[in-house]
């Protein structure tokens, strides 16, 4: 079995958000191995997802409404540390606007809380604001 780091957990969250964004989006089962059933993503106001998401369900609904606003997204330089627990990751954030069609880069940071390796609360932190959304 594979070593539980803050960096292998992060990994599986993120394959099981490639998975499920790449799957029907009918069955949740992907994103079960990597969040809690009572998890809590908050999504900063600057966001046209802003928010909480709530549960499996949530989850589920906020990544079909950021697929909505972005047709690509990449995660670049990525640099996790904390603990089995709490989770800070920086990263450089990169999207494509289908509204416009524009490339937006930016570096963000999260702060994440796990149980037994899934994420129960998960708070983004953007650096910048997405005025691309929609222009």
């Amino acid at each position: 079995m594979t070593e539980m780091t803050p960096r292998t957990i992060v990994e599986r969250m993120f394959s099981a958000e490639m998975a499920f964004l790449n799957s029907d989006r009918k069955d949740l089962r992907p994103l079960t191995r990597a969040f809690a059933v009572d998890v809590l993503v908050r999504e900063p106001q600057s966001l046209p997802y802003r928010g909480d998401w709530a549960g499996i369900e949530g989850i589920a609904e906020l990544m079909a409404r950021m697929n909505d606003v972005w047709s690509d997204m990449s995660i670049d330089e990525l640099d996790v540390a904390g603990s089995q627990g709490r989770i800070y990751l920086s990263c450089k954030l990169t999207v494509v606007s289908r509204a416009s069609g524009k490339t937006v880069t930016q570096p963000f940071c999260e702060r994440l809380h796990f149980r037994d390796g899934l994420l129960v609360e998960g708070v983004f932190r953007s650096t910048t604001t997405h005025r691309h959304c929609s222009t």
